[in-house]
């Protein structure tokens, strides 16, 4: 007899755009995820935005409530990523505590909701934290992955104590915080007077509490102690830990850990909303068509919310050079060292196509290798051709890779080449062929197309070109960061291990960077793959034998194939 609980798919939920008054006067947006009436149990699920993300990020959570008889909210906060008015510069703790209290004034108003369930995750937590503290309609009261000591937590993602600075008189201005710009003078203010900034004032909030608390902290977080979950736990009066095992800050980068947790929640919520039920043991699954269809409607909406500011070239001219430390770091060596194992060996004469070259950090690998290690058994030295969008990144490739060669003086040189290419139009019948280079078929020995595909309107299209200009015989290598990777972890192990403070704030620069990528990733500009989507598109382009491989401290997926 299996002990797994029946699975049912649920289709007919039905998403609502609604729009109510903070209390500050802007108006916030919203989705009512409505269950099927055959199965709603008349309760209400509020679930908070993460910070830097918009209610898009909780479609799949909400989803899977209200296929399980919860009518759920989802809201964007005012002045912040998403939806709401106001402006990302001005977003503090407070203020998002009274959108909270907002959107629990709304239902009772509009709906005649007087209990709720308030869910929370990472920094949003902490607004959770309070708002339930002050408002009694909250009856049940969850966090995953939830911040509790917003000072340590900033401590160890910026290895500076940013809070402590302030209170001794040091000022911030304007801060990029993950990819998005704050006033943190006047966040930190303001966080600091309401007394949201400590784990004591966490566990003042918890002692005020007098509904049920669930907690879900991930095993292997870097941003979060789990004793300090457990000191907040004990304070309160009626409080359960659910352990995540196997999981970092970013749950969803372990699928099999996220799709546990998912059923997990709703396990308890079910319990909580409904302790004599007789179907706990049921759990009922949102079907994928109507999640994908309703995640387009917001993705649309976002990027008409938000528009870009900055064409492609411009952004990652902005971003490219931030990406300088991966160098230094320990996984990213162990990552360039896997790529150039996959293609092998070079024979005299070769030439590799570094598709989407940035600033060249792959290319400082093959140089030094093909000058330290096999220099003496080539009569022909190789070819290395960089291809990228930005002039200011190709510049930066070929500085590094003569610099590199110049510590070599008794080997005969590699060849370089460069061009600018928009890869999307590479190889494109819609562009004349005098504005774009030409390449001829079998040109290419080696191909490696590292981090790249994520950012392409048609990743499919330049997988064909590829095959194309690829000898046959020759060998791809491709990659992409994992669908909702967490660069935390290398981060952690980066900093721990370098005490020197450029690298650490060059550290920082980078995860600013990943959190702008993030920002236009939600938007349905930039996806990450897996292994399988990566194996699929080489097939699909004509490549044969694709091998899949995990790197880059877990985060990322490479695949190699042949033509």
């Amino acid at each position: 007899m299996s002990n797994q609980p029946t699975v049912t798919y649920v289709p007919d939920i039905r998403s609502e755009l609604v729009s109510y008054p903070a209390r500050s006067g802007l108006r916030i947006a919203a989705y009512l995820d409505h269950p099927p009436e055959s199965i709603a149990l008349n309760r209400v699920v509020v679930l908070s935005p993460k910070y830097g993300e918009s209610k898009k990020n909780n479609l799949q959570l909400g989803y899977y409530l209200a296929a399980n008889g919860f009518t759920v909210l989802r809201f964007d906060f005012t002045c912040h990523f998403g939806e709401s008015e106001g402006s990302m510069l001005d977003f503090t703790l407070p203020a998002a505590v009274d959108d909270t209290l907002a959107s629990l004034d709304y239902l009772e108003r509009e709906h005649g909701v007087s209990e709720v369930t308030l869910l929370a995750s990472s920094l949003s937590a902490v607004t959770a934290f309070r708002a339930a503290s002050l408002d009694v309609r909250v009856k049940h009261l969850m966090t995953i992955v939830g911040v509790v000591d917003l000072t340590f937590t900033l401590k160890r993602v910026y290895q500076e104590d940013l809070i402590g600075g302030y209170i001794e008189g040091r000022r911030y201005g304007v801060l990029d915080i993950l990819g998005h710009e704050v006033n943190m003078d006047h966040f930190f203010d303001v966080t600091i007077k309401e007394q949201m900034h400590t784990l004591e004032g966490t566990r003042a909030a918890m002692e005020k509490l007098r509904c049920p608390v669930s907690f879900f902290p991930a095993a292997n977080d870097a941003w979060v102690r789990i004793e300090d979950v457990e000191t907040v736990a004990a304070a309160a009066a009626r409080a359960e830990i659910h352990p995540i095992e196997g999981a970092m800050h970013e749950v969803q980068e372990n699928p099999q850990a996220a799709e546990l947790t998912l059923r997990k929640v709703v396990e308890v919520c079910r319990r909580h909303a409904r302790p004599d039920s007789p179907d706990l043991d049921q759990l009922r699954v949102p079907e994928r068509k109507a999640m994908f269809r309703q995640n387009k409607i917001e993705r649309d909406r976002l990027r008409e919310a938000r528009p870009l500011d900055a064409e492609e070239d411009e952004f990652w001219g902005k971003y490219l050079e931030k990406y300088r430390v991966m160098e230094k770091m320990g996984d990213y060596q162990e990552y360039v060292q896997l790529l150039g194992g996959l293609l092998g060996k070079f024979r005299d004469g070769e030439i590799l196509l570094d598709a989407g070259c940035g600033n060249g950090l792959f290319g400082v690998w093959v140089m030094r290798d093909l000058l330290a290690r096999q220099k003496d058994s080539l009569a022909v030295p190789p070819m290395y051709f960089g291809m990228d969008l930005t002039d200011s990144g190709l510049s930066d490739a070929a500085g590094k890779h003569t610099g590199v060669q110049s510590l070599f003086p008794d080997a005969d040189p590699v060849g370089l080449m460069y061009t600018r290419v928009d890869l999307d139009l590479f190889g494109s019948d819609q562009v004349p062929p005098a504005e774009i280079v030409q390449i001829a078929d079998g040109t290419f020995d080696k191909i490696a197309c590292s981090l790249l595909l994520s950012y392409l309107k048609s990743p499919i299209n330049l997988l064909v070109q590829m095959h194309r200009v690829l000898r046959p015989g020759g060998r791809i290598v491709i990659s992409s960061m994992k669908p909702f990777c967490d660069l935390s972890s290398i981060y952690r192990d980066f900093v721990e291990e370098k005490a020197d403070r450029t690298d650490v704030e060059s550290a920082r620069d980078l995860l600013r960077a990943a959190g702008a990528i993030k920002t236009k990733q939600e938007q349905g500009y930039y996806v990450f793959f897996s292994a399988e989507e990566l194996t699929d598109l080489l097939t699909e382009a004509g490549f044969r034998s694709p091998q899949a491989f995990n790197s880059l401290g877990n985060q990322a997926h490479v695949v190699t194939a042949t033509k």
